[in-house]
């Protein structure tokens, strides 16, 4: 079978891995080489190991082999430091494209440095895989019954030279309110440095004014207790737009049309504050693989790939959600002390932490953890609120 790849990202690479290894001739069209392409680390846990030990025990030993491993997580927040039990793997994204075009290549896929955006039909392909990404010009080209929703917060991703050994959530109060950073190192000498806050701050702190470099050195004057000295950094590329933004998420109600499938962002986008975005994208491959793996012919597969992995899709988008509206209500929480302030943050996925009184909140779930006969039941009571 003839199959095309649109986009080189985590998921179209992944696909071309496990399609090439089943017999398929892959061709992947991508714009952009790993040394040109955006980001800084990515994080995944053990899940997404095991999912590649099963799929793919060649890729799985690279990436486990070269995987970053920080342990804990730290919130600081007027001064304190309060440090959440917990680990986690990242990489360098431009590293990770490398291993796994790499692997690609070695099973026999075929590679042209170009993008593409027109009708899918002109392609000669039996199976077109859309891995574009969250702005997907192949997408748009059919009826998958997108929909986008932009999220309140402002945020900008960048970099550093600190090598943060622990997911670090540094939280600065200034005089236009609340600013805040999600870090965390993936290589040695190296972290990806996210800064989120609420468009009210923004706009306080003058940043719409702004040009990179102005950015940046506000930010480094902000953050420079975390930073200990060490500098942040901004991408620069002729692919790049202004650096802040508001996450969109993306939702398709459809995964395929006709032989055109999306994997990753293309299909669906889940908030950087649960760090699920590679993983997902991967797992989103290899859900296909497995369809394609297990039905006679196109049609089958694309339908029970549709079908079982959009299903799967859903909890984890409304998990995301819940964590990005706890973000964007931060001043709700932020008066807290610390160590309830840490563990507000560390329970945001739940279902019903925003409808209730913050104090009403911590006194249930005390509850629940002092008398764990009860925990279950009770957890199932209070997501029905």
């Amino acid at each position: 079978m003839n199959v095309t790849c649109v986009g080189g990202g985590p998921a179209g690479l992944m696909f071309a891995i496990l399609a090439s290894r089943a017999g398929h001739r892959v061709t992947v069209l991508e714009q952009r080489t790993p040394a040109e392409s955006f980001g800084w680390g990515v994080v995944f846990w053990d899940s997404l190991l095991k999912s590649l030990d099963a799929h793919d025990p060649l890729t799985a030993e690279v990436v486990r082999r070269e995987a970053y491993r920080y342990t804990d997580q730290i919130v600081t927040v007027r001064g304190a430091d309060v440090r959440l039990p917990s680990y986690g793997y990242s990489m360098g994204r431009r590293r990770l494209l490398e291993i796994l075009g790499s692997e690609a290549e070695r099973a026999g896929a075929t590679f042209r440095k170009e993008g593409f955006a027109d009708d899918p039909n002109s392609l000669a392909a039996d199976l077109v895989v859309a891995g574009d990404g969250v702005n997907s010009g192949l997408r748009d080209r059919r009826s998958f019954g997108t929909e986008r929703v932009r999220g309140r917060n402002k945020f900008i991703w960048l970099g550093t030279d600190k090598e943060f050994t622990s997911f670090t959530f540094p939280f600065v109060n200034t005089s236009a309110g609340w600013v805040w950073g999600h870090a965390y190192g993936y290589a040695n000498g190296a972290s990806t440095f996210v800064v989120e806050t609420t468009p009210e701050t923004w706009s306080g702190l003058g940043f719409a004014t702004l040009d990179g470099t102005g950015t940046i050195r506000r930010l480094e004057q902000l953050f420079a207790e975390s930073l200990d000295g060490h500098h942040l950094q901004l991408r620069t590329s002729p692919f790049d737009g202004h650096p802040w933004t508001e996450f969109v998420e993306v939702r398709n109600r459809r995964w395929r049309v006709g032989n055109v499938a999306l994997l990753g962002d293309a299909a669906h986008t889940t908030h950087f504050t649960i760090g699920s975005g590679t993983r997902l994208a991967m797992e989103d491959a290899m859900a296909l693989a497995d369809a394609l793996a297990s039905e006679p012919d196109v049609d089958g597969a694309l339908r029970r790939y549709d079908e079982g992995r959009r299903e799967e899709l859903r909890g984890v988008q409304r998990v995301a959600r819940r964590s990005a509206r706890w973000f964007e209500r931060v001043p709700r929480y932020i008066d807290r002390p610390a160590p309830e302030f840490a563990t507000l943050m560390e329970n945001r996925r739940s279902p019903v932490m925003a409808h209730l009184p913050v104090g009403a909140y911590l006194r249930l779930t005390g509850t629940a953890a002092n008398l764990p006969m009860i925990e279950a039941p009770l957890r199932r009571l209070l997501s029905k609120l």
